[in-house]
């Protein structure tokens, strides 16, 4: 009886995640998926999802992967033992023809399981190396960028988890969790800019309807829009200003994460933020604080360069007071 190839919903979760990522490439994803403008990490997720089903997706991402890596399977295929596979994979791993030999490996109808999670290992290594080089200069690359810039598509709800997963991984001193987040959907727009022009006749009895206008559009332009609340606990072992830097620990990794998906986001505080009235309205408890809006969206207009401070700016060595005392000595001396 002639051997048949594996297809991908054959393969475990974990292979089947690792294919997508390493063997086609996102918009041969994206077109599979048809989900046009989302995230490559949440793009792997869905193909994966849908590979699990064996449906017509699944389908599609099988032909699509064949295809691109024909010439692969075709050499992979001459081969008629473990350790011929082994060798062959050997001499592949690292190199320009990997993505095809990944997947004419793990679909290859004598590869046994440690052969799969040999070439698993390898690839996912590879990948995490690759990871940590450009991790940083994403994050260098960072910056606010103001709702009037920004555009559809908003995240998804499945993106705003991840980005709320982040925030989650920030550092916390007694795993308090001293903040949350408030979403403002499409549908409660309307009602909250009318607190917010509400609040601005309340400070400004005076305000044009220019002002007035501008006032409610800082409810309905963002395409996404959060409000970040501090919620410090009562806790000896936790002070107050330590769960105010978790806090912004927090919120630093949710911005860093909207970044890393392909989103601009800036938080704006102002007025209405110490507004008791939108306090309550938005259901803030006693001993809670509005920091800010978070607004997030699709980056329409690239905003301008900013100059920020040298790091040396920021930067000092602390010297002992002996120390220094004997330095200034030598130095007049």
């Amino acid at each position: 009886m002639p051997h048949v190839r594996r297809d991908l919903a054959s393969l475990g979760r974990h292979l089947q995640r690792s294919v997508l990522r390493t063997s086609l490439p996102p918009d041969v994803l994206r077109r599979c998926v048809a989900s046009a403008g989302t995230a490559d990490a949440v793009l792997v997720q869905a193909a994966a999802d849908a590979a699990a089903s064996a449906g017509a997706v699944a389908d599609a991402l099988n032909q699509s992967l064949d295809a691109l890596h024909a010439e692969s399977i075709r050499l992979w295929a001459l081969e008629t033992n473990c350790d011929a596979l082994r060798t062959r994979w050997l001499l592949s791993a690292g190199l320009a023809e990997m993505p095809g030999a990944y997947w004419a490996l793990l679909t290859h109808p004598l590869a046994d399981r440690a052969l799969r999670h040999l070439a698993f290992g390898d690839v996912e290594m590879l990948r995490h190396a690759k990871e940590s080089e450009t991790t940083l200069p994403m994050l260098l690359g960072r910056r606010s960028v103001a709702p009037r810039r920004l555009g559809a598509p908003a995240p998804t709800a499945q993106q705003l988890d991840l980005m709320v997963q982040a925030a989650l991984s920030a550092p916390d001193h007694g795993r308090l969790g001293p903040w949350r987040i408030i979403e403002f959907k499409t549908a409660s727009r309307d009602a909250l800019s009318a607190l917010f022009e509400a609040e601005k006749r309340r400070r400004d009895p005076l305000a044009s309807a220019a002002d007035l206008k501008k006032a409610r559009g800082h409810a309905t332009q963002p395409p996404c829009l959060l409000g970040f609340v501090v919620s410090p606990r009562q806790r000896k072992r936790v002070p107050e200003r330590e769960q105010l830097l978790a806090a912004g620990a927090a919120l630093g990794n949710l911005l860093n994460a909207a970044h890393a998906l392909g989103f601009g986001a800036i938080m704006l505080s102002g007025d209405r933020c110490f507004d008791p009235a939108i306090a309550a309205a938005i259901g803030l408890d006693e001993g809670e604080s509005l920091a800010g809006f978070i607004s997030i969206g699709s980056v329409l207009e690239t905003p301008p360069d900013v100059t920020r401070p040298l790091s040396q700016e920021m930067w000092s060595c602390w010297t002992p007071a002996a120390q220094h005392a004997q330095q200034t000595t030598q130095d007049s001396a």
